[in-house]
């Protein structure tokens, strides 16, 4: 018998048909785990027993018994406190004065610390003022001494001279002049005042200078007593101007008592007089000449006028010759020295001219 021979066709059929059956086992595999995991995950259920609960305990009603009670109203008892009371408002009246006296004690001493700092501050401020000033005396003073090293040694160069001249006869005969120094007095009418320097002479305005510082007051004087202390200045008037200091001044009791204690009283306390620079001041020599202004001036004072000569070191032989002619023109002279950078100044404190 022969054979069949499979052709080409019926193996891929074959082979088709067992990997549709390797697959459908595969799959039934498969679904086998899984309902085992699932049966094993699956919760287990208890037959359900029937309890018997309890019956509650039974519960006791208990009522408490009325209680019935009866108060007396009384009305309370009243005492009298108008002593007591009295009393209270007595201290608490004499508490009260004394507070107020406390507190007005307070404000006078609050018055009393402020017043001290100003015053404290105005200290200060003079003193920081009056530090140049210092120096520039020292200054002065250095200079005044050395000054008088020269003339101590000019006195004795004359001493010699002198020594030489008495050790040597002469027959000549030297008439000295000599003149009774009159008996100074102190000025107290008419003065006129002058100043003498680098052998110049010229009037001093101080009576209209001190016109113009009434003037400011009369017009300013209200601002200047809001403050202690006040400067200012006038001028210039023919040449001279004057810086003056304006303080409150202590009131008296006769003024407290006419006007009030409200009252506040001020006045200079000090004044100076600078010249300008392009002062006009007729030399010695001119002003000794009947066309000079000086001799001007002199022609209108009265006779018992005095006259007063501010002068510096480098003009006193210029001012005893103005010092002559005045005393043969019958006027009252009196001399102040000055030193050298010294301003002509005065206060109600100073010391008046000494004329002869």
């Amino acid at each position: 018998m022969t054979r069949r021979r499979a052709t080409p066709q019926q193996a891929a059929g074959d082979d088709s048909f067992l990997d549709i059956v390797a697959n459908i086992v595969g799959i039934l595999i498969i679904l086998i785990v899984v309902a085992g995991v699932r049966a094993s995950r699956a919760p287990i259920e208890f037959p359900e027993t029937a309890t018997d609960e309890p019956e509650p305990p039974p519960i006791e009603v208990v009522t408490p018994p009325s209680l019935v009670t009866s108060f007396r109203v009384t009305a309370p008892e009243i005492t009298d406190r108008t002593d007591e009371v009295t009393r209270l408002s007595d201290e608490s009246a004499e508490v009260r004065g004394r507070l107020d006296e406390t507190l007005e004690t307070l404000s006078a001493v609050r018055r009393r610390a402020v017043e001290t700092h100003e015053e404290i501050a105005s200290v200060r401020k003079a003193q920081a003022g009056q530090r140049p000033d210092v120096e520039a005396l020292s200054v002065q003073v250095k200079k005044v001494r050395r000054a008088v090293k020269d003339l101590e040694q000019e006195q004795k160069q004359a001493r010699l001279v002198l020594q030489k001249l008495v050790d040597t006869p002469t027959d000549e005969v030297v008439n000295v002049p000599h003149r009774l120094t009159p008996v100074g007095r102190i000025v107290r009418g008419a003065e006129k005042h002058f100043h003498v320097r680098n052998g110049r002479v010229v009037l001093i305005p101080l009576d209209r200078l001190k016109q113009r510082v009434r003037d400011q007051m009369a017009r300013y004087g209200r601002m200047m007593s809001r403050f202690r202390r006040h400067e200012g200045q006038v001028g210039p008037v023919e040449g001279f101007v004057m810086e003056y200091t304006v303080e409150r001044l202590p009131v008296a009791v006769v003024d407290e008592l006419r006007r009030g204690r409200g009252m506040i009283r001020i006045g200079v306390t000090h004044w100076s007089i600078q010249p300008e620079p392009d002062l006009e001041a007729e030399p010695v020599d001119l002003a000794l000449s009947s066309s000079s202004r000086y001799q001007t001036v002199l022609r209108a004072c009265r006779p018992e006028t005095a006259l007063t000569f501010w002068v510096y070191p480098d003009s006193f032989s210029e001012v005893r010759r103005l010092q002559a002619a005045a005393h043969q023109a019958g006027f009252r002279v009196a001399t102040r020295p000055l030193p050298p950078g010294v301003t002509i100044s005065g206060s109600p404190d100073g010391t008046r001219s000494q004329a002869q």
